[in-house]
């Protein structure tokens, strides 16, 4: 059974994977790199990233010997 924050972590880690590898196999090659269209690229890539991040560390909450360990600092 995985605990609320295992389960949270990765949804939230694979939906951020299935952001990038749409945005680096469909869009990128796909659209003309005009100022704007570029810009606009650039912050779904650096959400996609964060969404990695994000759900990398709640899962990694999610483990029980870890989130006791670091308790003190949340």
């Amino acid at each position: 059974m995985m605990t609320a924050n295992l389960l949270t972590g990765s949804f939230i880690l694979v939906s951020g994977i299935a952001l990038l590898i749409f945005l680096f196999v469909k869009l990128i090659p796909k659209t003309k790199h005009d100022t704007d269209t570029a810009t606009l690229l650039t912050v779904f890539v650096v959400i996609a990233v964060f969404l990695v991040g994000m759900g990398g560390w709640v899962s990694l909450m999610g483990l029980g010997h870890f989130s006791s360990a670091m308790g003190c600092w949340l």
